[in-house]
């Protein structure tokens, strides 16, 4: 194998590697999305157990009230049989219908009320549904992200002892321009010649690089983008 083939071998390693490092970075943020997703159908969950109760609170609070207006209503009517003034029992009269109509308003209201109930109860539990099987899925992505995260990691240990394997017989020199543009281009540090333009930045190489590649026997770096050229017929 020529150099550039031998390089082209490690590269191809070497773009597998950088995609494995690149999913377990990866991993502990799908973990947090999914995390985050169950979190938002729990908060959901509680903001409709919230609801119910204010509403049942709410239908308590008025039956509470209702019963303080009977329980007014009954004074006033036992105040009726005690005084002998016209003017006085009517005055009663007056402040027994006020009371009535009261009740009158609080029974709306609480049956408004009651009739909100069952749509909030239908809520909560199909939050609860939602919820248990959300959580039976998490539970189950989360642990096959952490199977995968450790069989990546046995992916590049053995990656990485292979790829000290593939280095030997480079010349030192083109390992090391090979490393140092793989590094930074974050793509390829060898790329083609295609119809006369750089496969990397596809800008138009002078004819000279284009026959220089073809030899094969020297480094060609883009003019452009710095990366090695190697000619593919």
């Amino acid at each position: 194998m020529t150099t550039l083939e031998k390089l082209l071998v490690l590269q191809d390693r070497d773009r597998k590697l950088r995609q494995l490092l690149q999913e377990t970075r990866d991993i502990p943020a799908r973990k947090q999305l999914i995390e985050s997703r169950l979190k938002a159908n729990r908060d959901a969950h509680t903001l409709a157990q919230e609801n119910l109760k204010k509403n049942a609170a709410q239908i308590k609070s008025i039956e509470l009230e209702i019963d303080s207006v009977k329980e007014t209503i009954k004074k006033y009517r036992a105040q009726q049989g005690q005084i002998k003034s016209n003017d006085q029992y009517r005055a009663l009269e007056r402040e027994i219908r006020e009371q009535m109509g009261r009740i009158r308003e609080l029974e709306e209201r609480e049956i408004a009320l009651m009739e909100e109930s069952e749509p909030l109860k239908t809520v909560v539990t199909e939050r609860e549904q939602a919820l248990q099987l959300d959580e039976a899925s998490v539970e189950t992505d989360i642990k096959a992200l952490d199977e995968r995260f450790k069989h990546i990691q046995t992916e590049v240990e053995e990656a990485r002892k292979n790829r000290e394997g593939l280095t030997e017989g480079i010349d030192p020199s083109w390992l090391s321009r090979y490393t140092r543009i793989f590094n930074n281009k974050g793509d390829y540090a060898l790329v083609p010649v295609e119809n006369g333009t750089c496969g990397g930045c596809h800008m138009k190489v002078p004819p000279q690089l284009v026959q220089d590649a073809k030899r094969g026997d020297t480094m060609v770096s883009c003019s452009y983008c710095g990366r090695l050229l190697y000619w593919q017929p």
